[in-house]
């Protein structure tokens, strides 16, 4: 499944943003915590869509029927400089 976020879906609270997702006629709640480590989720949502796309397929539904992002669930980046 190809998950992809709903225009004008993402509504943010101070523990978690959530997305309306959608494949075809299929609607998914992803809600992504609140971290720093994520940063601006607006600007990571073909991140989050592939993630929450590859849980959805795998079954990784919260006892809610939502998907839940954290920043574990982020690939490591590749452009960060060592300190």
């Amino acid at each position: 499944m190809r998950l992809v976020t709903l225009s004008g879906r993402i509504m943010e609270n101070s523990h978690h943003t959530l997305i309306v997702m959608r494949d075809g006629s299929t609607c998914q709640a992803v809600c992504v915590v609140n971290d720093s480590a994520i940063g601006d989720i607006r600007s990571k949502l073909t991140t989050l869509e592939r993630i929450a796309s590859r849980k959805l397929d795998g079954g990784e539904l919260a006892f809610d029927g939502h998907i839940w992002i954290t920043a574990s669930d982020l690939p490591e980046r590749t452009d960060a400089v060592p300190h």
